[in-house]
């Protein structure tokens, strides 16, 4: 399996750990590009949806499709409603 390119996704890390505003960090665990110990190791909120590929789609199952983009389109709320009881 080819993985990210190791100098951008190096880049990608270190400016993930000096963002102030804290990102919600979504990936396909399918998508070669998606480096979950990457987004683990930043310390932010991770939503993977493990059999997803770089569309967040599960390839050949429209249903299991549909399944990952409500997770997608319903956990901002949640993260947003998270970040204004912190305050």
């Amino acid at each position: 399996m080819t993985t990210l390119h190791v100098p951008t996704a190096d880049r990608v890390a270190r400016a993930l750990h000096r963002t102030e505003a804290p990102p919600l960090l979504v990936g396909g665990g399918a998508d070669r590009m998606w480096g979950r110990p990457t987004a683990d190791a930043t310390g932010h909120e991770v939503l993977e949806l493990p059999a997803a590929d770089d569309g967040l789609e599960l390839p050949d199952d429209p249903l299991g499709s549909g399944d990952a983009l409500r997770q997608v389109v319903a956990r901002p709320d949640g993260f947003a409603a998270a970040l204004g009881a912190g305050r």
